[in-house]
């Protein structure tokens, strides 16, 4: 590409060209990809290995979420779980992801943490949720690339309001529009309070619910955070509440019952595991009695880390 056709007889010295010129949709989507937390999804990065929670516990909570995802008109497009550290809700938020995928309903995750630079980037929020969701289809993958091909710099160099704006709600409002069979997608927010300022969580959640106010939008939106005080004087806005299922975590019934179970099933794996074996080999069954049992989910103070702590060590 030439910056000055037909020029001649001239020098430019010490010059830095930027050139954001993308020739189609294609390019477009490759220049996306660029600025986008690929550690943040549900699948790659740290999220591959990571703990989701045990197929015997949490049932009634995932059938519920589960259930409000297969909603074709949801009364309330956001689901909120909150809960305090050590409550479950990556694990929560993991095990949706991958029921959701494997029904064909997951549209994008972001999995926040205040320790990481990527993952605590609000810039790469949206960026990251528009890369997966034109993944997805062609057409919308199509009317993304075009908003980038109008203006580039909504990727690097615009407000997370201009991002979410050309990124995610225009595409996708048109894809409804042109689609005989809209996707009744949802997008997981894992870890609110781990985004930047207390300032961008709160605008992150209004824009959502904003979104919401289109009755032809059929995105769906799980988000979990702690309690913070901020986001709890944030849901009383009317816009938030109209739109939003609000989950506690510590309200839920038959926690200690599903902390049993982890521990259990964490020393029955040991038991049975064959590098064990011979240290285990005089321990008298039942092993670890009952009663100890009984000790650790007292302990536990209805806390699945401290479970899932236990079991490490």
């Amino acid at each position: 590409m030439s910056y000055f056709p037909n020029a001649s007889n001239f020098v430019i010295n010490e010059a830095t060209f930027v050139d954001n010129h993308i020739n189609n949709g294609r390019d477009a989507l490759q220049y996306l990809s660029q600025f986008v937390a690929m550690g943040a999804t549900h699948d790659l990065g740290e999220q591959c290995d990571a703990p989701k929670c045990h197929l015997k516990t949490r049932k009634q909570l995932l059938s519920d979420i589960n259930q409000w995802i297969r909603e074709p008109d949801k009364e309330t497009g956001i689901t909120y779980l909150h809960g305090p550290a050590g409550a479950g809700k990556s694990c929560i938020a993991r095990s949706v992801c991958e029921g959701a995928n494997y029904a064909g309903s997951l549209g994008a995750s972001f999995f926040f943490r205040r320790a990481s630079q990527d993952r605590n980037n609000v810039k790469k929020l949206f960026t990251t949720i528009a890369y997966q969701l034109a993944r997805l289809d062609n057409i919308l993958a199509e009317y993304i690339s075009s908003e980038i091909d109008l203006d580039p710099r909504i990727i690097y160099d615009a407000s997370i309001e201009r991002q979410f704006q050309h990124l995610i709600l225009k595409p996708f409002l048109r894809f409804v529009e042109s689609s005989r069979q809209p996707q009744n997608w949802i997008i997981v927010l894992d870890g609110l309070d781990e985004c930047g300022s207390t300032t961008t969580q709160v605008s992150i959640l209004r824009l959502l619910a904003r979104a919401l106010q289109y009755k032809s939008y059929p995105l769906g939106f799980l988000i979990t955070s702690r309690p913070e005080l901020h986001l709890r004087e944030a849901w009383d806005a009317k816009e938030i509440v109209s739109t939003t299922n609000f989950i506690s975590l510590s309200s839920i019934q038959g926690i200690t019952q599903d902390i049993r179970t982890v521990i259990e099933s964490g020393f029955f794996g040991i038991l049975n595991d064959r590098r064990f074996k011979w240290a285990l080999r005089s321990v008298h069954r039942p092993w670890p009695l009952p009663s100890i049992i009984d000790v650790l989910v007292e302990r536990s103070s209805e806390q699945f880390i401290y479970a899932a702590t236990v079991m490490k060590f």
